[in-house]
């Protein structure tokens, strides 16, 4: 009796400090297995699998189950250089892993987070389902069809936006400011987004800005207020002019 006593709080302690495999996901409206996974760095496949799910069908109160990576440490690695390679913070993973410093032996292995956190890599933007969806479908309806570092672009310079004191400075304030972008206006703003809208969006959470730092663009052929001529245009992708 003593001796299955000693085993269970063993089992306790150890559950107490293990760290963490995975995490919880509630499922919201709107969303969906596709941006669930996209906002996790995950494929939808892939959570599907994790998930054992037959089919891409969720509801609003379901529970997702988000798997964390692993990383077996090298010889030569950091800690530093490990979280900057995977997106994460550092202390995100010393949380997950119950590190107390930045000390590890190769051979290691470290749980590598999904669940968004701030990354600590300059350049990237977290954002919640509901705005990647919002900035797929701004980049579907103002320029699919257009090249994809085009559309990349368009991402671009609504984080750029969000980021400059002249707007607003959250991602669904900039999509909604009246009269910004003319897709609001025309209603074509709420056709569904492809595949593609996505990955430009991911792409430019990511720090990828082929706008060279743009807030402005237009389209030069069908631009009918003068005073974006003012501003000075850096370079042409597709239909669209970029500006600051």
């Amino acid at each position: 009796m003593r001796f299955t006593r000693i085993v269970v709080l063993l089992i306790l302690l150890m559950g107490i400090s293990s760290p963490v495999l995975a995490y919880d996901y509630v499922v919201k409206s709107g969303d969906t297995l596709f941006k669930i996974g996209l906002a996790h760095n995950m494929s939808y496949e892939n959570l599907k699998k994790a998930n054992g799910l037959t089919s891409d069908y969720i509801e609003p109160g379901y529970i997702i189950n988000i798997p964390n990576k692993t990383y077996k440490v090298q010889k030569g690695d950091s800690l530093a250089g490990i979280c900057k390679k995977f997106g994460v913070s550092i202390a995100e993973v010393k949380r997950v892993n119950g590190l107390k410093s930045e000390c590890f032996n190769p051979g290691t292995v470290l749980i590598i987070p999904t669940k968004p956190v701030t990354p600590s890599r300059s350049g990237v933007t977290y954002a919640t389902a509901e705005e990647i969806d919002l900035l797929a479908r701004a980049v579907y309806s103002e320029a699919r069809g257009e090249p994809y570092s085009g559309q990349v672009a368009i991402a671009a310079v609504i984080l750029n936006r969000v980021k400059s004191p002249e707007f607003p400075n959250t991602i669904k304030g900039v999509i909604f400011q009246p009269w910004a972008f003319t897709a609001i206006n025309d209603g074509q703003f709420w056709l569904t987004p492809n595949a593609t809208a996505y990955k430009a969006v991911r792409d430019a959470l990511n720090g990828y800005d082929p706008s060279k730092k743009a807030i402005f663009y237009w389209n030069p052929v069908t631009a009918t207020n003068k005073w974006v001529w003012t501003r000075p245009i850096h370079l042409q992708l597709g239909k669209h002019v970029f500006a600051t």
